[in-house]
């Protein structure tokens, strides 16, 4: 048993763990017997860590607010969570920790160390089979025959083989219908007037818009110059009888 102090004040011995006790190999729900008493006694609460786990943190497990002598300080089931496979207290060697914690804050610690849990039994030694040495011893039978000082050995009945199991036939491959070629549209369908609009060549559309837009200038061209022949003649004509007149 290791006796610690928080800070540097006189250390309590009457407070421990008496059981379990260091090096016991422990399984299953336990209790946690001591002693945790202090004139200016505060709580208690007592901690585990695995003790060849580098680094492992101490995990405080049971706490009690009065004070116990000689008694049970709490009842430690180390088989949590082995039913879902997930152990909180996985097979191994551990530390058990003491905390008598007094008024003023400060606190006696007791340890119980190399404590072994182990609730994986160990692995069994496989047995001979008895029927199997049976009938090995049986396979040599010393008979004696009936008149004859001269012994010898029967011959084994040779063992019946086994029926190999059969074969599993793989299932069948399910083949899916091929799909049907796209046949032909009459023009009348979804893919007739779709199909011909995206038949059309882009280059022709082209060539067809920049004819009708050259031949529509022309027309405007035409038209203007008739327009602006048919000012210019109007103007001479009334230029030519106005001065036609001023002469007269």
């Amino acid at each position: 048993m290791l006796l610690l102090s928080g800070t540097a004040v006189a250390a309590q011995t009457s407070s421990g763990i008496t059981q379990p006790a260091d090096g016991e190999t422990i399984s299953g729900v336990i209790e946690v017997v001591g002693t945790a008493v202090h004139p200016d006694y505060l709580r208690y609460e007592l901690a585990f860590r695995q003790q060849d786990v580098a680094g492992a943190e101490w995990i405080v497990f049971a706490e009690g607010s009065q004070q116990v002598t000689d008694d049970v300080l709490a009842v430690w089931n180390t088989t949590v969570g082995r039913d879902i496979g997930s152990p909180i207290f996985p097979d191994g060697r551990y530390q058990l920790r003491l905390r008598v914690v007094k008024t003023d804050f400060n606190y006696d610690e007791y340890f119980v160390t190399d404590l072994i849990i182990q609730n994986d039994g160990p692995t069994p030694t496989p047995t001979p089979d008895e029927t199997a040495i049976a009938l090995t011893a049986t396979a040599a039978i010393l008979v004696q025959p009936t008149g004859s000082n001269e012994s010898s050995f029967q011959q084994p009945t040779p063992l019946p083989s086994l029926t190999p199991f059969p074969t599993p036939t793989p299932p069948p491959t399910v083949v899916g219908p091929t799909p049907a070629a796209p046949q032909a549209g009459n023009g009348q369908g979804e893919g007739g007037l779709i199909g011909q609009l995206e038949a059309v060549e882009t280059g022709q559309v082209g060539s067809a818009f920049w004819l009708g837009m050259r031949m529509t200038a022309v027309l405007f061209l035409v038209g203007g110059a008739y327009l602006l022949l048919r000012w210019v003649g109007r103007w001479l004509w009334r230029f030519y009888w106005t001065n036609k007149n001023g002469d007269q």
